[in-house]
């Protein structure tokens, strides 16, 4: 296993457990505990990142500054690239500029960004295969459990919030999902190794696992029984909700706006430092850069939730919406912060020429 797969079942447990908590300790409606748990854990990661974003945010305010002093040394040594590293390195050195921490947030949120999806991927097959057994066991509680997942107008939380998903997955999604992706083969979820023996018994009975020579559960080649089997335990959930789509694809589209709005508030920065510089300049085609991803990422952000579960979509935005707010803080105090950084290390190099 790789370490992102630990990492991932570690950020899981983590939110299962404080979901379990909220659940037990207030008796609030799990689609609600949710939600909450989502926002606490997506506050906890953007607050532990923003000192990564403040250095990045600097750097990018001081490589500004000195982008014309860069674009004179990159013209003057073009013909000689040993020099133009050699001057460059010596300038950003006297300047207190470094070309790693503006990359810092990016190589700490990415992994962070594929952790959460893996993870609210992961949390939703379990909470299907949670819900499966509950209807076995006794169907009036499957169905206390399957109306506490709707969220005002998405009917079942752990499912996309779009114009084409039902509100349960069918038989053939849910043989798709565990059964001919080993990534979410059965055996991999927490809530499996927690249940292990009633799951093994069910899906064994339901003809989703049949036993080989030797005695050992393996999944089935055919999936007809399966899905005769599905029908029957999930039928009353799939009727609850016969007809509906699971939404009305609002979670995608408030999505793309957040995202819009987060790329906006990051150009301002960008915009009230911009000085009459080359076009053809490294900081020029950097903003040209960040001007196409302004449109770029709420597009890719509408795709993503709109493919995956609604719990995913509420991450995105609440992501969104608190980067978006820490961007405008730093937008008014960073400046200052730099220029205070500036005069001190002004003042320090005053000091060790004399």
């Amino acid at each position: 296993m790789t370490n992102s797969f630990f990492l991932t079942r570690w950020l899981l447990a983590g939110m299962r457990w404080l979901y379990e908590t909220l659940m037990s300790s207030t008796g609030m409606q799990a689609s609600y505990a949710i939600v909450l748990t989502i926002f606490l854990f997506t506050l906890g990661v953007r607050c532990l990142s923003v000192f990564g974003d403040i250095k990045s945010r600097k750097s990018s305010l001081q490589m500004q500054e000195i982008q014309p002093d860069l674009d004179r040394i990159m013209k003057k040594y073009q013909n000689d690239p040993k020099r133009m590293n050699q001057e460059r390195s010596k300038l950003m050195k006297e300047k207190g500029v470094s070309t790693m921490s503006g990359c810092l947030p990016l190589l700490i949120m990415m992994p962070l960004l594929f952790m959460f999806i893996n993870a609210f991927r992961a949390w939703s097959n379990e909470q299907m295969l949670s819900l499966l057994l509950t209807m076995d066991k006794d169907p009036q509680a499957g169905i206390a459990l399957f109306n506490q997942y709707k969220f005002f107008w998405i009917l079942n939380i752990w499912r996309p919030d779009n114009l084409s998903s039902s509100a349960v997955l069918t038989g053939e999604q849910f043989w798709r999902t565990f059964a001919l992706t080993k990534s979410t083969s059965v055996d991999k979820f927490i809530f499996y190794t927690e249940h292990q023996q009633a799951l093994d018994e069910l899906l064994l009975r339901m003809g989703f696992f049949v036993k080989d020579a030797a005695g050992a559960l393996t999944i089935a080649e055919d999936n007809a029984a399966f899905l005769t089997a599905y029908e029957t335990i999930m039928g009353p959930c799939i009727d609850t909700y016969k007809g509906f789509v699971n939404g009305y694809a609002i979670l995608p589209i408030v999505a793309g706006a957040t995202s819009f709005l987060l790329s906006w508030v990051s150009m301002q920065q960008q915009n009230q430092n911009k000085k009459e510089e080359n076009p053809n300049s490294a900081s020029a085609q950097a903003a040209n850069m960040g001007k196409g991803m302004m449109y770029i990422m709420p597009l890719m952000s509408v795709f993503f939730c709109w493919q995956y579960d609604a719990t995913f979509s509420i991450y995105w935005i609440l992501s969104n919406v608190i980067a978006t707010c820490i961007n405008f803080i730093l937008n008014k105090k960073l400046p200052a912060m730099v220029e205070r950084d500036k005069r001190k290390r002004e003042a320090k190099l005053i000091k060790e020429s004399n």
